[in-house]
C-alpha cells in the first residue's frame, strides 16, 4: 500500500491478497477525451518473488462529451516499476523483521544462559 499511496483504493483485501485502485487521471494528450487508469495488484504467494505478484493496468478512455467510454487492459511501463518497488519494500521490511527477531532472540538466549 505504501508503493501506491498516490491513489486511493477501491478494494484492499488482505485475506484475498488483492489491491485495486480507484480510477485516477492518466493525463491524456487529446483534448477531446479523458483518460483514466486503474491498477490491480494480486499477491499470488507470501514469498518475496517476482512471480508472486501480478500487476495489471486498465485504461478507461471517455469522450469529452461523456457519451462513450472504452475500458481495456493495457501493457504499461508502470507495471514492472510497481512490481520492483513492492518487492524492494517487502525485502526491506522482511530484513528489518529478521534483524529485530534475531536481536530479541539473542537477548533471551543470553539471559537464559546466565540464569543457569
Amino acid at each position: 500500500m505504501d508503493v501506491l499511496n498516490f491513489v486511493p483504493f477501491s478494494n484492499a483485501s488482505y485475506s484475498g491478497g488483492i489491491l485495486i485502485t480507484e480510477w485516477f487521471d492518466g493525463n491524456s494528450n487529446d483534448q477531446n477525451e479523458k483518460r483514466d487508469l486503474k491498477i490491480t495488484v494480486r499477491f499470488l504467494s507470501n514469498e518475496i518473488r517476482a512471480d508472486a505478484l501480478d500487476i495489471s493496468v486498465h485504461e478507461r478512455i471517455c469522450l469529452s462529451n461523456g457519451t462513450s467510454c472504452n475500458v481495456n487492459k493495457i501493457t504499461s511501463n508502470i507495471e514492472p516499476e510497481i512490481k520492483l518497488a513492492i518487492l524492494k519494500r517487502a525485502a526491506i521490511l522482511e530484513k528489518g523483521l529478521f534483524s529485530k527477531n534475531a536481536k530479541e532472540y539473542g537477548r533471551k538466549k543470553r539471559t537464559t544462559l546466565k540464569d543457569k
